[in-house]
C-alpha cells in the first residue's frame, strides 16, 4: 500500500501497476513508476516500509487504532 501524504489518499501496489501501465499507454506518463501521485507529484511512502503503529495517521487507517 502506498500513501500519499499531500492528498492524504492511499492506493495498493496493484492498483498502482495497473493504473501506470494505463497512464503510459494514453499519455506517455510515468510518474506512478516513479512512486510519485499524478496528482500533486509528492513522493508515495511504502506503507509496508513503516514502522508497526506508524500507519496510523494515514487515510482510512486514521482512527482505526483509536477505536479499539
Amino acid at each position: 500500500m502506498y500513501y500519499c501524504p499531500k492528498c492524504d489518499r492511499t492506493i495498493s501496489k496493484e492498483r498502482v501497476e495497473k493504473v501506470d501501465r494505463e497512464l503510459k499507454a494514453r499519455f506517455g506518463v510515468a510518474k506512478l513508476a516513479e512512486l510519485r501521485c499524478p496528482v500533486c507529484d509528492t513522493e508515495y511512502i511504502d506503507l509496508e516500509r513503516v514502522r508497526k503503529g506508524g500507519e496510523k495517521h494515514v487515510g482510512s487507517t486514521r482512527g482505526k487504532a483509536d477505536s479499539g
